[in-house]
């Protein structure tokens, strides 16, 4: 779906010749052989411009900076934002980087290690935006995004920019709340739809210290990339434990020390899965694992701050370890392997072959909340796979729990998956029936307050914040030029 001649020209004014195109042989390179056009803005000025511009035509848009994107209708505007790379300001002392929307995790995370810092990289990966809001593996000690995004820049739906908090009175960007405007619940929405309407142009990342070296001395190939030598006062270990009780004690132990870097609940397949480099080794490897440990387990990385500082939190693990009956999987201390968890747990790589493993289809129940509630509602999702693994419809892969403790263990996210044979349509049916009544086990018993499934149910809960979202959407986007505000008008 071309634009008219004229409207084109507008936009091209904005941009230059060079940074519009509506060619339908490149058109599919970008989702979708029905965008209207692609369009590469600068700055935020750019952006503001382009934004009014679609308002003005009722032309819809879509931005996107790093490709996880969202839906495209027919006739959509795609914003790529990737000439928008540029790290604004890494500020050591208040401990807060901005960036653009295209620099990417692992861009800003090699200059902050040089400098003695990092930040929460989510779960995705480092080659996703570092604006993205979520949670990952240091989530331990770094907290979650909305926890870490300070104050930020935002084109709103009708082209108007908006800069929030410290950033709206003192064009400083140390906070997200004041003094001036906090609209936290707007930009970093999680509800339904899911996304904040608009264009983030900058944000202010919350950082923290990083104890370890200033570069990884990485070797290998993807997705094996191992160390050379394992740095000073870093350590890699998983234990497993003879129950769900004695692994929980253990963590909150663990969170109330405060000696782990990183603390996730892995399962021996998704160990496996990430010091492997193809299915079939996998599969020979998880058999050997799955032999070795006695029940679930966690993954754990310790960070000394001196030698006496790792002397001490290797000691106060192994004694919690001790209490709880865990027991350490020597897969993991071989030096190779912990390397490439090193690597792959802080630089973020671990979630390359995770989504792609072997032997059928995964499906899967996330859930956040606190963190012992969550724990609680997996040990009953996974007592009703019980009768589905001995009808064989789900292999029974060492229970597949997996799960991670927020802020030393306060709040956290617990996921459960079963792997089934996709071909197998009885099996298919099964398996969708549990994760369906497991979800909705997780609401009706308040485990955790969910904002995904049925809008009727779930938001009369919740002070039918649903209902909320959907004027606040229609009042920012009167003229529907997002999908989000195009669903409401």
């Amino acid at each position: 779906m071309a634009l008219k001649k004229d409207v084109y020209k507008a936009f091209e004014d904005v941009v230059g010749p060079e940074n519009i195109c509506d060619d339908p042989a490149i058109m599919p390179a970008y989702h979708s052989a029905e965008l209207a056009a692609v369009i590469l803005p600068k700055d935020t000025a750019e952006v503001q411009a382009i934004v009014k511009l679609c308002n003005k035509f009722k032309l819809p848009f879509r931005p996107v900076c790093t490709g996880w994107t969202g839906m495209f209708p027919k006739g959509t505007l795609y914003l790529d934002l990737r000439r928008m790379n540029r790290i604004i300001e890494i500020n050591e002392k208040n401990m807060y980087a901005v960036v653009e929307p295209y620099v990417i995790s692992a861009q800003l995370q090699a200059e902050l290690m040089k400098r003695g810092l990092n930040f929460c990289i989510k779960g995705a990966g480092t080659n996703c935006s570092a604006l993205l809001r979520g949670h990952g593996h240091m989530d331990q000690t770094t907290s979650g995004d909305d926890r870490n995004h300070l104050a930020i820049e935002w084109v709103t739906p009708q082209g108007d920019i908006v800069r929030s908090g410290s950033l709206g009175s003192s064009d400083e960007w140390f906070c997200g709340d004041g003094p001036g405007p906090s609209i936290r619940a707007i930009l970093t929405s999680a509800v339904p739809p899911g996304v904040t309407p608009g264009v983030f142009t900058k944000a202010a990342v919350k950082l923290y210290h990083w104890p370890g070296p200033s570069s990884f001395p990485v070797t290998g190939q993807s997705p094996k990339y191992t160390l050379s030598e394992i740095p000073a006062n870093l350590m890699a270990r998983y234990y497993s434990f003879p129950s769900v009780e004695k692994m929980w004690q253990a963590e909150i132990a663990l969170g109330e020390a405060e000696v782990c870097y990183e603390l996730m609940g892995f399962n021996a397949a998704m160990v496996a899965c990430n010091i492997t480099t193809c299915n079939e080794e996998e599969e020979v490897v998880f058999e050997k694992m799955n032999k070795e440990v006695q029940g679930p387990g966690f993954f754990v990385i310790i960070a000394g701050n001196s030698a006496d500082d790792f002397a001490y939190k290797k000691k106060v693990l192994a004694h919690i370890i001790k209490e709880a009956g865990g027991k350490s999987l020597k897969t993991v201390e071989d030096p190779e392997v912990e390397g490439i968890l090193l690597c792959q747990c802080i630089r973020i790589s671990a979630s390359i072959r995770e989504t792609f493993r072997a032997g059928g289809a995964f499906n899967s129940i996330p859930i956040m909340g606190q963190r012992d509630l969550t724990i609680k509602w997996a040990i009953g999702a996974g007592k009703a796979k019980e009768p589905l693994i001995k009808k064989g419809y789900i292999v029974d892969d060492g229970g597949a729990f997996f799960g991670w403790g927020v802020e030393q263990g306060h709040l956290g996210k617990t996921e459960i998956f079963c792997k089934f044979d996709p071909q197998n349509t009885k099996a298919k049916e099964a398996v969708e029936t549990w994760q369906k009544e497991q979800t909705a086990r997780a609401f009706k018993e308040r485990y955790f307050a969910s904002t995904m499934g049925p809008q009727d149910e779930i938001g009369p809960a919740l002070m039918n914040y649903h209902l909320w979202w959907q004027k606040l959407v229609k009042e920012l986007d009167p003229n529907g030029v997002t999908p989000e505000g195009g669903a409401l008008v």
